[in-house]
């Protein structure tokens, strides 16, 4: 096999091009696309600009900075280029250079129960290092969520209630701790050192993505609802400290009305994503059965409930395609996932010279599809404590402790002449939308996948549980 570390070590400017975390995280991706273009009989010239076109973000980048080294006479050859490449993955991310070269000696290979051999051993290396990697980020969100659990909770907390008293006991003299002291720590001291530590967890994620077209602020649009909600409650004489929860509050509740059907459809789209991973196993077992492609294929996504519906959409496609296969999968499957759309290319490809190799090779990526899901299932069901966590902070714990806070000290610091109570309701509503809304960026940074639409959704879910409970624990 291929050494990972052949080529002379990496220029620290390559080292800044892309995520090694996140390009060790397509690894498993990239693998079962090299294996279905060499199962399917293509050379890995061809598997590499596959995965240069239409490969994950990171790995697209890497492989076609391969292809245009080998393009302009650089290496001689194509897996020279990718070889001298992978040389710029650091030691952290070894697994992925190592399970590519991995998939290259494969191809190499004249036997196929040897190259089948060494490309499951390509995807297993793969999937290791996913693993290793995910549980060492998820030991490592220990510390963060402990220090936002700490300042989102404890700091407010001390400046709503123990500041008042000790300010009444004369701690500190003739400086007292007023109400622009307050709002600065409460509403930006706070907020800015919570997204300070949301960001680097972020970035320290190797699993996320940001999905194309998932950017638009329309979904958000909703929320302006909130400004003609509050003037309205100001002019019939509201109490200041429940504006937010006549304003904001329904406000959330439209745009989450308007926002179900756009969460329905996408969490159809990856239930059939998964669904369609499932097929991909069957769908070989019906072709080495005796089944030809197209048979096979409508069969495999019809014995599957989820899948119903996009059988039938291939079925019409294949009769109307007139033999195209390859453009009846695209127009298909290509807006559920590209990937698997890819994958049944392949397969079909590979079909046309041996329907028995077709439906090994479709065998093979099934697998490979199963053992990714489970491990990212796995990872996501480790994360699950910490979100969790998170999302009852912001929506029950904080509001329900400043708001007893408020409720029940108010009178001791109205003693001082601390703040009044329209004031200090009005700043911890303030700062209740702010850790939601941060708490929302939190979680749906935790996630494999991101987007406005996800982060407003959360919001919209969390701010007016949360704004309830504070002005119901205020009320006591």
């Amino acid at each position: 096999m291929r050494s990972p570390r052949s080529s002379a070590p990496a220029s620290p400017a390559g080292r800044d091009e892309m995520d090694w975390k996140r390009l060790v995280n397509e690894g498993p991706a990239v693998i079962g696309m090299i294996t279905s273009v060499i199962q399917s009989g293509g050379s890995i010239d061809t598997a590499i600009r596959s995965v240069s076109e239409d490969g994950p973000e990171n790995s697209k980048m890497l492989f076609s900075k391969a292809v245009r080294l080998a393009d302009t006479k650089g290496p001689k050859t194509l897996t020279e280029g990718l070889d001298s490449v992978l040389a710029q993955v650091p030691r952290e991310g070894d697994g992925y250079p190592r399970a590519v070269l991995m998939a290259v000696s494969a191809s190499e290979s004249s036997d196929d129960l040897t190259r089948e051999r060494m490309l499951r051993d390509a995807a297993d290396i793969a999937l290791e290092s996913v693993r290793t990697m995910g549980e060492s980020y998820g030991a490592s969100l220990m510390v963060p969520c402990t220090v936002i659990f700490g300042i989102g909770i404890i700091v407010p907390m001390i400046l709503m209630s123990i500041l008042p008293l000790l300010n009444i006991g004369g701690m500190f003299g003739s400086f007292a701790v007023d109400q622009r002291t307050v709002v600065l720590v409460t509403l930006v001291l706070v907020p800015s050192a919570i997204l300070m530590v949301s960001l680097q967890v972020r970035r320290d994620n190797p699993f996320v993505s940001s999905p194309e077209g998932k950017r638009d602020l329309r979904c958000a649009a909703p929320l302006l609802l909130s400004i003609p909600l509050a003037l309205v409650f100001a002019d019939i004489g509201g109490d200041y400290g429940e504006i937010f929860l006549y304003s904001l509050a329904p406000a959330c509740v439209a745009t989450l009305l308007l926002m179900s059907d756009i969460v329905r459809k996408e969490k159809g789209r990856r239930a059939h994503e998964q669904s369609l991973m499932d097929c991909i196993f069957d769908l070989g077992n019906r072709m080495i059965s005796g089944s030809n492609f197209e048979t096979a294929s409508v069969d495999a996504m019809a014995s599957r409930k989820e899948c119903a519906t996009v059988s039938e959409s291939l079925s019409r496609e294949y009769d109307l395609s007139r033999g195209d296969v390859e453009s009846a999968i695209s127009r298909t499957v290509d807006p559920i996932s590209e990937e698997i759309s890819l994958t049944l290319r392949n397969i079909h490809m590979c079909s046309t010279k041996d329907a028995d190799d077709a439906g090994r090779l479709a065998i093979t990526l099934g697998k490979q599809f199963q053992n990714r899901r489970e491990t990212m299932r796995s990872l996501e069901l480790k994360l699950k404590s910490a979100t969790d966590m998170m999302v009852g902070t912001a929506m029950f714990f904080a509001p329900m402790v400043l708001g007893m806070s408020v409720s029940m000290l108010e009178p001791l610091s109205r003693i001082k002449g601390f703040v009044s109570m329209d004031g200090t309701s009005l700043i911890l509503a303030v700062y209740l939308i702010e850790l939601c809304a941060l708490i929302s960026l939190l979680v749906s940074s935790l996630r494999s996948r991101e987007g406005l639409e996800d982060l407003v959704w959360r919001f919209c879910f969390m701010c007016p549980v949360s704004l309830l409970v504070f002005s119901v624990c205020c009320s006591l």
